[in-house]
C-alpha cells in the first residue's frame, strides 16, 4: 500500500503468523532516453503527498507543483486539494528540496519522477500537472528532458509561471531572465509540451511583466481578468482565487485547454468569490501562511542555504 510519505510497505503472512512490516525501496522509475536522477528515487517518491489516496479511475490524478519559498502542504494543502477532489479529481503534491530556492534542475528531477509515479499508482493512467510561479518553468524543464514522464501527462496548468525568468533583487532565489538557466530551456523544443493552458493576473506583483511570461509557445494563455475584468489578485493569491481556479478546473474537464467562452458562465459566481468553492482556507489564515512562507524561507531560509551563484546547467541540457 503506498503512503503519504511515498514508501511503500508490505505484510506478509505466513500461515497464521504474520511478520514485521518492513520497508520497501520506491519504484525504479529511470528510463533510457530521459535524464538522469541525481537525487536517489527514495528520495524522489517520498517527495510525494496524496492526503485523499491514490487516483482512480473515476478520480483521476492531478499533480499539484508549488513555487519558491514555499512547500506542497502549505501551497495546495487547503486549497486545491480539496476543490479538486469536490469537482472528481484526486490531488496529490510534491513537495521540492530547500522550499524550491535551490537549484531548478534538480527540483525538475523531483517532478519528473512523481508524474511517472502519480501515473503508476493510477494503473498507467495519464495524469495532469498544475503548477504555482516557479513550478512553471520547473515542470517545463521536466516535460522537457524526461519524454517519459511527457508521456504519462495529459494536460499542463501552470498558474503565474515565469516562463521567460524575472527580475530579482536576490538572483540566487532563482534563474532571472537571461541566465544560463533560461537559455537552456529555451533552446529547443521551448512550446508546450502536452496541452496547456497557462493562467496569469494582471496584477502580479512578482512575476513581472505577467503576459509576456506565461505566454509559452503552443499553450492557450488567459489572464483572470478576461473572466473578472475588474479583479485584483496579487502572485501569492492566485492559489486560491476562484476565477484562476474556473479556468485550470475547464482546462482539467477538456484535455488541458481552457475557453473563456465555456467558462464565462460562471463569472457570476467566480468573480464575487476570493476563493473557489470547495477551498478549505480564510483570507486570514492564508495571509499569516503567505507572511510564515516568506519569513521561512526569505528572511530565515529554514532548510534552504541560499546558493552562492547560478548552478551550472547540467550536460544533458547542453
Amino acid at each position: 500500500m503506498f503512503s503519504s510519505t511515498g514508501i511503500y510497505l508490505s505484510l506478509l503472512s505466513v500461515a497464521t503468523h504474520a511478520l514485521p512490516v518492513l520497508p520497501r525501496s520506491a519504484p525504479n522509475l529511470a528510463s533510457s532516453g530521459d535524464a538522469p536522477f541525481s537525487v536517489s528515487q527514495d528520495t524522489l517518491a517520498a517527495a510525494l503527498t496524496c492526503p485523499n489516496g491514490n487516483p482512480t479511475s473515476s478520480s483521476p490524478g492531478v499533480l499539484l507543483v508549488h513555487g519558491t519559498t514555499s512547500t506542497g502542504a502549505e501551497t495546495w494543502a487547503e486549497g486545491y486539494v480539496p476543490a479538486l477532489k469536490a469537482n472528481g479529481y484526486t490531488a496529490c503534491y510534491v513537495t521540492l528540496p530547500n522550499r524550491a530556492m535551490g537549484d531548478m534542475q534538480v527540483s525538475s528531477e523531483y517532478i519528473a519522477y512523481n508524474l511517472k509515479y502519480l501515473s503508476l499508482l493510477a494503473n498507467g493512467a495519464q495524469v495532469a500537472v498544475l503548477s504555482h510561479s516557479q513550478g512553471g518553468p520547473d515542470t517545463q524543464w521536466a516535460l522537457r528532458f524526461w519524454p517519459s514522464a511527457r508521456a504519462v501527462t495529459r494536460a499542463f496548468v501552470p498558474l503565474s509561471p515565469d516562463f521567460t525568468g524575472v527580475a530579482l533583487l536576490d538572483s540566487r532565489l532563482s534563474p532571472a531572465q537571461g541566465s544560463n538557466y533560461y537559455r537552456a530551456l529555451q533552446a529547443k523544443d521551448f512550446r508546450a509540451l502536452v496541452p496547456t493552458t497557462a493562467i496569469y493576473t494582471l496584477t502580479d506583483e512578482v512575476v513581472v511583466p505577467s503576459a509576456p511570461n506565461a505566454a509559452l509557445p503552443g499553450a492557450k494563455v488567459l489572464a483572470i481578468q478576461q473572466l473578472c475584468p475588474l479583479r485584483i489578485t496579487d502572485h501569492v493569491f492566485m492559489t486560491i482565487d476562484a476565477a484562476a481556479f474556473a479556468f485550470a478546473l475547464d482546462a482539467l474537464n477538456h484535455g488541458g485547454t481552457a475557453s473563456l467562452t465555456r467558462t464565462l458562465p460562471q463569472a457570476l459566481t467566480a468573480c464575487f468569490r476570493v476563493e473557489a468553492k470547495g477551498m478549505q482556507v480564510s483570507i486570514t489564515s492564508q495571509l499569516e501562511g503567505d507572511i510564515n512562507s516568506l519569513v521561512d524561507g526569505i528572511i530565515l531560509g529554514a532548510g534552504a542555504p541560499r546558493l552562492s551563484a547560478e548552478p551550472a546547467v547540467k550536460s544533458y541540457a547542453l
